[in-house]
């Protein structure tokens, strides 16, 4: 191998370099950044200190041996860590396969005159998924990515139309305290010469599916039992976390039942992975369209979203754009309200 000769002329350094050129020189001896992002043909993959953080799917994703392949997806983040290495989002339930961790979409929506779906994939009538990416960046401060996504209408048999364009500016910053701290800004715009109207409904939109080790089939059952006993009027105390597997907090004070349609600045889902507490917070900036706004609380499953369609219809013409900010801190032990609390305010500062 070629060796560097270095020469010394007051404070000024000199490399010269026997069959190798300035570049390779300088790649060799630069440091690795704090937020580390690498692309490849199927994901973009973000480190901090070296640890994982997040895994962005660019190519779709296959689901299980013996699921309908209608919910492969792309598009999406999965895996979310934590600090200690621990997996907050889950993919690919077999009860609701088709939320796919880190996801967004548009649930009940009316486009030239049919409804279409672009949540729910089993109903064939519209997805999501990864387009193309825009740029790739590592830092000492802040990391991250931009990624273009579309969202697609099954109204003829083939092929599908493009409805919506989405992009995603995802940045990651250099901490690990309260947790991971992950942004990303959502810009969809109608590229369509048709309106396309959301329609009201009670979820919908920027959505978080917790790990697959947050629901049992003892979990449901207990949580069914609770909820058809006080529909009955029983008095009864909610499931706790050994029994529920998981648990939901938002900046109101509410857990799961309470909570569930209220409109608050920030929800944490936790539950235990490998018997050790852990999950993730989702932060509403104060800019986003109908903020505070409300929420899905699902009353059995370890998901929710931020749902502003929950408060009426709304419309986006074409060339119009839907602009929304969220937040989110992956973190390990059992929520930190304060911490929370102060992430929000710098958050939206």
């Amino acid at each position: 191998m070629p060796v560097p000769h270095r020469f010394v002329i007051g404070s000024l350094i000199l490399l010269t370099t026997i069959g190798m050129d300035r570049a390779s020189v300088f790649a060799q001896s630069e440091p690795a950044m704090i937020v580390q992002c690498t692309e490849s043909p199927q994901s973009i993959d973000v480190t901090v200190h070296g640890k994982p953080v997040l895994t962005y799917n660019k190519a779709f994703q296959e689901p299980p041996e013996g699921m309908d392949p209608i919910y492969r997806r792309s598009g999406y983040i999965h895996p979310l860590y934590t600090p200690s290495g621990r997996m907050v989002t889950g993919d690919f339930a077999p009860d609701h396969a088709h939320q796919h961790a880190l996801f967004g979409a548009f649930v009940n929506t009316t486009f030239q005159g049919k409804r279409v779906d672009f949540w729910n994939q089993h109903k064939r009538t519209g997805n999501v998924s990864h387009h193309k990416v825009i740029e790739v960046h590592s830092g000492n401060d802040v990391g991250g990515f931009t990624v273009e996504l579309l969202h697609e209408a099954f109204t003829t048999a083939d092929p599908p139309t493009p409805v919506l364009k989405e992009q995603w500016k995802v940045q990651v910053h250099a901490t690990t305290s309260p947790g991971f701290v992950i942004d990303i800004q959502s810009t969809i715009t109608c590229i369509v010469e048709s309106p396309l109207t959301i329609n009201p409904y009670h979820y919908g939109g920027m959505a978080f599916r917790g790990n697959n080790q947050w629901v049992t089939a003892e979990s449901e059952k207990a949580m069914n039992a609770y909820l058809k006993a006080t529909e009955a009027g029983e008095k009864r105390t909610a499931p706790d976390l050994d029994v529920a597997r998981h648990q939901f907090l938002t900046s109101k004070g509410e857990r799961r039942f309470e909570g569930n349609g209220s409109h608050v600045k920030w929800v944490d889902l936790s539950g235990r992975v490998d018997d050790k507490l852990c999950g993730a917070a989702m932060l509403s900036h104060r800019e986003n369209f109908r903020f505070p706004q409300a929420v899905r609380l699902h009353p059995s499953k370890p998901y929710f979203c931020f749902a502003p369609m929950v408060d009426g219809e709304f419309t986006l013409e074409p060339n119009e754009t839907f602009a929304s900010h969220y937040r989110y801190i992956a973190h390990d032990d059992a929520p930190d309200t304060a911490a929370i609390e102060q992430a929000w305010l710098e958050f939206t500062k």
